[in-house]
């Protein structure tokens, strides 16, 4: 990160005439090991506006990749045979086809949600402006928002809960711990520093750099399990 910074830092001091630190010292660079710290790590970036106070609910939080995913949603219109069961995962197929044949909607610059592999082949060679046409997560988009609004309204103090039952496979498929979600999405920065993952991942991750362990193990057996 630090390499990547650094010539970005010195034109921009160029420009202005400056000197300094262009960058906060907040801006790092994290290696995520495996789908549990993906999950994990996307839920914390996209719940930023609302711990900081600035959105109430993933919809209103502008500047976010799930706020980008919503208007897209809410844009697409359902056809007649969709039921309201279905009308979500019927849409992205449907956006799947339009990106396909070059017809990119508000997030087409985002890689899917959604992990498909019988479909990698011929999706890998479509045009477009996608970073990545894979997807990066084993659960559909909805799913991923029920989630990301049930994670949400838990980091609220003043709102406490159970998770609810239809969001269980989610996090089995996974092997995460539903006691500590929670606070793994609200401590992610603090838990994990140079790299993210289940404590096998980290542990392979320190050999592969010549170290003993990396930050964050303890942490990870508690989060992961």
């Amino acid at each position: 990160m630090r390499c990547l910074a650094e010539p970005i830092a010195r034109q921009a001091n160029r420009e202005d005439g400056c000197t300094g630190r262009f960058w906060e010292g907040r801006y790092k660079c994290q290696r995520l090991l495996d789908e549990a710290a993906v999950l994990a790590c996307s839920v914390y970036v996209d719940l930023n506006p609302i711990r900081a106070g600035v959105a109430t609910t993933p919809e209103t939080s502008a500047y976010t990749s799930a706020y980008e995913r919503i208007q897209a949603e809410q844009a697409s219109p359902p056809t007649p045979t969709d039921t309201p069961e279905l009308a979500m995962p019927v849409q992205a197929e449907r956006r799947g086809d339009c990106h396909r044949l070059g017809v990119l909607g508000r997030d087409g610059w985002l890689s899917p949600v959604e992990l498909q592999p019988e479909r990698k082949a011929a999706i890998a060679t479509a045009p477009g402006r996608r970073a990545s046409d894979k997807g990066f997560l084993p659960v559909s988009l909805s799913e991923y928002l029920r989630l990301l609004d049930w994670t949400g309204r838990q980091s609220r103090p003043d709102k406490r809960g159970q998770i609810p039952g239809e969001l269980a496979p989610i996090l089995e498929r996974l092997q995460l711990s539903a006691e500590t979600w929670v606070d793994t999405v609200l401590n992610f920065g603090r838990w994990f520093k140079r790299a993210a993952g289940r404590a096998e991942s980290l542990t392979a991750e320190a050999a592969r750099r010549g170290r003993h362990w990396l930050h964050g193990l303890a942490h990870s057996r508690t989060a992961f399990g």
